[in-house]
């Protein structure tokens, strides 16, 4: 039986990879006088956290871009609200019900605080691991996060909206959980990854929690 749920945090708690992608358009573009889409930005940079990216492609000026960075998610982030409709009171109903829940990302500490400050759920998680700046390291964070909760891996579910997410929980040897309910997500590519789950609304995932855990209304 599982006892915790740990969570991906952009494309899976919140709407906020398009603030991702239109801060980082406003810092690179002007320097590389490139036009770049959202699959080129995820390819090329994504992976480390966004001092990471800035250290590796503009070492001469990864802090001035960095600070840059932050000042246009702060403000993109400020105007948006996009969490998908009962998500948050899911999560909340889980701790009640005694479940381990954490929050594992590949963003860094300032984008995530500035994140979870705007949507006022700091408090919903039990633990929190942010990225690094050495490049993708989920099942790090996840196996981290376990050790913190002193869960097992047989005993956690990962769950995340990017095929990466898949391989990161194959890697820490828990329970693979696809969310595929925003339209950022792209289940053919989860779906190639072979998750052990995948959940295309929040509908669908609390019914998979409730066949766990038992009613979290």
């Amino acid at each position: 039986m599982l006892k915790a749920i740990v969570f991906d945090f952009d494309g899976t708690i919140a709407n906020t990879l398009p603030i991702c992608f239109y801060a980082f358009r406003q810092v690179v573009e002007p320097i590389t006088e490139e036009r770049l889409t959202d699959e080129e930005i995820r390819a090329k940079y994504f992976g480390p956290t966004e001092e990471g990216i800035f250290q590796k492609h503009f070492p001469e000026r990864a802090e001035e871009l960095s600070q840059e960075y932050y000042r246009f998610y702060e403000e993109m982030q400020k105007r948006t609200f996009g969490m998908p409709e009962g998500l948050m009171e899911l999560i909340r109903a889980l701790s009640r019900k005694g479940v381990h829940v954490a929050l594992v990302t590949a963003k860094g500490p300032v984008s995530c605080k500035i994140s979870l400050d705007h949507y006022g759920i700091t408090d919903a998680f039990e633990t929190i691991e942010v990225g690094s700046p050495q490049g993708r390291a989920k099942d790090q964070g996840i196996l981290k996060a376990l050790e913190t909760m002193g869960v097992s891996p047989e005993e956690t579910a990962y769950v995340g909206d990017s095929y990466k997410d898949v391989i990161s929980s194959r890697k820490a040897k828990v329970a693979s959980w696809g969310a595929a309910w925003m339209e950022t997500a792209s289940p053919e590519k989860i779906l190639a990854e072979k998750p052990d789950e995948i959940f295309y609304t929040v509908e669908e995932f609390k019914a998979r929690l409730e066949k766990e855990f038992g009613s979290l209304n």
